[in-house]
């Protein structure tokens, strides 16, 4: 058994040795295949940051009625903080949102006399919700319209944000589709390619292949020499594609970083930490293309 799976291996590297080009050229649309993967893992790993980093700087801004008591106020964010949604709840005071309001306005004279012509405070208090994900405000909006509440709140400001962040997944779905799409495409072109190249090989050594079926060996090994040919392709392919990709996340992080303020969102280190896990998922995916295509070559030759 030992002994036939020498034969096995130094067959499957002599035949990769013989159609080296075409090899190279296997190899050159698996990397491809591969790079298209890693652009789908940094954009979701991207797309996880933003959505991470937006939903902390988001919140739900619930304005309550001039005249609100503050048991009442205090009872509305007892309530909000008891969901199970809900992250944190502020209240701000109606004095507080009044010295706010003339704060930012300290220049504006009119604003500043027409307040103090007024006897009253017009402000109302301010609850500020901050929810544990991003898709949480919807429901956390439906509970704010219940009778009991909706009749002390004046207005609830949200809708920009939510906007905001459709438009993103939109975005983020559309770039997700094309890479799907580019990655079957050059699934589909490598599959092609391996196919051939193991006809070639086949032919190459068909008359060693006719001897051996004359001598009555055994189907899997006949097809075996070629498969490990196809699973030196992917393995060459995987490490190719690697040694591409860790420099450019090197020179890409610093930009990620800009972009997202210099909070978290470390691409190198997530690919670093994960390096196993993508390593064996993207060798399992060109490793099962690669053997696929090569036992239907193979498959096709030995019914004739």
């Amino acid at each position: 058994m030992l002994i036939n799976l020498k034969k096995i291996f130094h067959f499957g590297a002599q035949n990769f040795a013989r159609n080296f080009w075409l090899a190279i050229l296997t190899i050159s649309i698996l990397v491809l295949l591969l790079l298209s993967i890693n652009g789908l893992v940094v954009l979701n790993f991207l797309t996880g940051e933003a959505t991470k980093q937006m939903t902390s700087k988001i919140d739900l801004t619930v304005y309550l009625k001039s005249g609100v008591s503050d048991g009442e106020a205090q009872s509305l964010k007892a309530y909000l903080a008891k969901l199970p949604n809900v992250a944190s709840v502020i209240y701000t005071k109606p004095d507080d949102v009044l010295e706010n309001f003339k704060k930012e306005h300290k220049n504006d004279e009119k604003i500043l006399s027409s307040l103090s012509l007024l006897a009253n405070n017009p402000f109302g208090g301010i609850l500020t919700v901050q929810t544990v994900g991003v898709n949480d405000y919807k429901s956390v909006l439906t509970q704010l319209d219940s009778p009991v509440y909706k009749k002390i709140i004046e207005n609830k400001d949200f809708g920009e944000h939510e906007k905001l962040i459709e438009m993103i997944n939109r975005l983020t779905g559309f770039a997700k589709e094309f890479i799907i799409i580019i990655s079957l495409f050059f699934a589909f072109i490598a599959m092609v390619i391996i196919f051939n190249t193991i006809k070639i090989a086949i032919y190459t050594h068909r008359e060693e292949i006719a001897i051996m079926r004359l001598v009555g060996a055994a189907n899997w090994f006949v097809r075996a020499p070629f498969v490990i040919e196809a699973l030196f392709y992917s393995i060459i392919a995987v490490i190719t594609a690697f040694i591409v990709v860790m420099p450019l996340l090197l020179l890409l992080q610093p930009k990620v970083a800009v972009f997202f303020g210099g909070q978290g969102a470390n691409l190198f280190s997530y690919y670093r930490s994960n390096i196993f896990s993508l390593l064996g998922i993207q060798f399992v995916i060109v490793a099962a293309l690669s053997m696929l295509s090569a036992t239907l070559a193979v498959g096709r030759y030995l019914k004739k």
